[in-house]
């Protein structure tokens, strides 16, 4: 262990943790094709050189570093070599627009942004003049612009190299602040102290059983607070070793390449998984499908032909998607489907929902393992109460709590058993039609469980009609018209054709014969192939709908009544 490492703070517990695991592997990240292995002290004392660097600008108790970027290593650096000299780590959502980046700079008084990618880099200059607490932009990736010539801008490596021989510093009682994913309202960013921070990370790594022989692939943004708390933290704690994809747009063939150990993904991913296999099913020989369906319906049931169904039919599915060695499978983020739970029990990959927030440090529920008190209070919504929870949102000084300490989630929830509950939807969702509360959750996720739909939501509309506001699978979507000779020029004519409206026309109309608390009405199609990254989608993959709510286009070509659906 480094002399002097504060073990108390979140930075010095990882930063010993990294030492103890000396020259074992505890991250690797890709480039060109080929896996560069980082190792537990090399780690280390980069985190602290970068530490001393930015002590050296100022950096210290009270002062805030931002971080925003796609996932990458030198993300993780960054946000602990901030902890580490004293400051408070705020992980930034690198998707947002120069307005977005103005508002939480300003919020959180950022002294010092860390940017990866010339696109980072040219917003943060954009905004930098209406952020009077910004003094210092740093360009963590060799870019083509690293901001030559700017006195403000400084590479990662000039920082690092700066700060080999400083010393330790002293931290306050905040350690990070972890924006909210945006799905109901504006993103606002959740203040954790180190103890919340610690505490949150160390039940993730008992709960899961964490070890070094394990291996994980960060797919899941790097900003928001499962990834960051459960997936980063608590792996680097256990010495669990961390790959990140080469990029984005690669992570799924990293994942079967990969073979990884842990898989922790949005449930919207998981149910993409699905959807294509079942769709790739659908194309096979009649031999083939029947295979399939004796495989799963065994799966299932525990029989013992699974013995000869699971190395024949299921074996093989699980190495196409990359979960050939899983032994975790953890959906994060937003509520799991029924059906793409029971699909992955089937195939021998039974998915763990993990329930979390920002405002609670991370996990506040990993199966049935439970990190915090919690009650239903007014209309259902879940309360909550700890030693986890945060200390208020950056630039708000309004109380979070009440004054019994509970925190209301504004997730309504149903009591399963005594000491279980599910998540139903969101107070913000409740559909008010006269003095009746209605709850669109149960639609929307039936809805959702079509191939060819990517999310939806309803709302009513100034009529007071129930409308269906709908994201098609792109891939999916095109598949289809492909295969039936559709014609297309360009995503939105897509959405247009009369093919692809019949085809959602006939999943909504069978949401409604099979939910009749909610009679879907109508429909838009998002006529944008949205993809991670856009405004639009949370860092979960869910669609924001309060961006979203009530924007209808062009009616005449938007809007569809659902007639005769039943």
């Amino acid at each position: 262990m480094a002399s002097g490492t504060d073990t108390t703070t979140l930075a010095g517990r990882v930063i010993a943790a990294l030492r103890q695991h000396g020259d074992a592997v505890v991250l690797r990240w890709k480039r060109y094709g080929l896996w560069q292995p980082v190792r537990g002290r090399q780690f280390a004392d980069r985190i602290e050189a970068i530490a001393a660097g930015l002590r050296a600008q100022g950096v210290g108790p009270g002062s805030v570093g931002a971080v925003m970027g796609d996932n990458c290593y030198e993300w993780v650096l960054a946000d602990l070599a901030i902890g580490a000299a004293g400051g408070v780590s705020a992980g930034l959502d690198p998707h947002g627009d120069a307005d977005d980046l103005a508002r939480v700079l300003g919020d959180c008084k950022a002294s010092v942004l860390f940017v990866a990618g010339d696109d980072q880099l040219h917003k943060a200059l954009r905004v930098r003049e209406r952020c009077p607490s910004l003094r210092r932009i740093v360009a963590m990736h060799q870019q083509w612009d690293d901001g030559a010539g700017d006195p403000g801008v400084i590479p990662l490596s000039a920082l690092e190299a700066a700060g080999r021989d400083g010393a330790s510093g002293t931290a306050g009682r905040e350690a990070v602040i972890i924006y909210t994913s945006g799905s109901t309202g504006p993103v606002r960013g959740a203040i954790l102290g180190h103890d919340a921070v610690i505490v949150q990370a160390e039940r993730a790594k008992q709960a899961l059983g964490l070890r070094a022989s394990d291996e994980r692939l960060s797919l899941t943004p790097l900003h928001h607070v499962l990834e960051r708390v459960v997936g980063i933290y608590a792996s680097l704690l256990a010495g669990t070793v961390i790959n990140f994809p080469e990029s984005p747009d690669t992570a799924l063939a990293d994942l079967a390449e990969l073979q990884p150990t842990i898989v922790q993904a949005s449930p919207q991913l998981f149910a993409r998984l699905h959807a294509g296999i079942m769709l790739a099913i659908g194309e096979t020989t009649k031999f083939q499908r029947w295979a399939c369906r004796i495989a799963f319906a065994r799966g299932r049931g525990g029989s013992p032909l699974r013995l000869v169904t699971d190395p024949l039919v299921l074996a093989p599915i699980r190495r196409r998607l990359g979960l050939g060695r899983a032994r975790l499978c953890l959906s994060s983020g937003a509520v799991l489907r029924p059906d793409v739970a029971d699909w992955f029990a089937a195939l021998g990959r039974p998915l763990t929902d993990i329930y979390g927030h920002a405002e609670a440090g991370g996990a506040v529920r990993i199966a049935d393992h439970h990190a915090m008190e919690w009650k239903l209070g007014d209309h259902d919504e879940l309360w909550l109460r700890g030693d986890a929870l945060f200390l208020g949102y950056a630039g708000d000084t309004t109380p979070v709590l009440h004054r019994d300490g509970w925190w209301h989630t504004g997730d309504i929830a149903r009591r399963e058993s005594a000491d279980r509950y599910a998540i139903v939807g969101r107070l913000e969702d409740v559909l008010q039609r006269g003095g009746e509360r209605v709850l669109p959750f149960a639609a929307e996720q039936a809805l959702s469980a079509s191939p060819y739909i990517a999310d939806a939501f309803v709302y009513l509309d100034a009529a007071g009609r129930a409308v269906a506001r709908v994201l098609l699978d792109s891939d999916h979507a095109v598949r289809y018209a492909q295969d039936r000779g559709i014609p297309f020029t360009h995503f939105q004519s897509l959405c247009q054709a009369d093919e692809i409206r019949a085809l959602v026309g006939e999943a909504i109309a069978d949401v409604n014969r099979r939910h009749t608390a909610i009679r879907i009405e109508h429909f838009t199609l998002i006529e944008r192939a949205l993809r991670a990254g856009d405004a639009e989608l949370a860092p979960s993959g869910t669609l924001r709908r309060h961006l979203l709510n009530g924007d209808d286009g062009d009616a005449d070509t938007k809007r569809r009544s659902v007639a005769g659906a039943h």
